[in-house]
């Protein structure tokens, strides 16, 4: 898997290098079986279908955490902290574990992002809702990034 040949499938939630970022990140918070359910109900055919989306990082020390999706009249622009310093944009697919997209768009409540090296680059957010349950997810082609971890609170606004 590289940057120029990363597929859809490759940035989905059950592909292994991005279950292993995740778990590795939300397992800080979560129990392993809450970790495996969110990730197997963001990739279920019963959730709506992923979002092609871009996003932004922009970070040394506090940045702004961006992510414009297709098709959608919802934007994400929240401030974050966290490090090291990294700037970049990233084109993907957004994932939800709720029924609705309206749903997500409506609860979510912060963010946290990370760097995945592995893949040519991936940038993962993970987007959680008031009682810091996750219930989103972005991965996409981020070439370059590296290390990276941040977060900051926050909705989505409709636009």
């Amino acid at each position: 898997m590289s940057i120029d040949t990363l597929t859809m499938e490759e940035l989905d939630p059950s592909h292994p290098i991005v279950r292993e970022a995740s778990f590795r990140v939300l397992g800080r918070r979560l129990e392993a079986n809450e970790v495996q359910k969110f990730l197997d109900d963001a990739a279920s055919t019963s959730v709506p279908a992923p979002i092609g989306a871009t996003a932004d990082c922009n970070i040394a020390i506090w940045g702004k955490l961006k992510c414009s999706p297709d098709g959608q009249p919802w934007k994400y622009d929240i401030s974050i902290w966290g490090g090291p310093a990294y700037f970049g944009s990233s084109i993907g697919f957004m994932y939800t574990a709720y029924d609705t997209w309206d749903a997500f768009f409506q609860n979510v409540t912060s963010a946290h992002c990370q760097g995945i090296a592995s893949g040519g680059g991936i940038l993962q957010i993970n987007w959680f809702n008031g009682n810091g349950t996750p219930v989103g997810q972005f991965n996409g082609a981020a070439g370059g990034i590296g290390l990276l971890e941040a977060g900051g609170s926050g909705g989505w606004t409709h636009t």
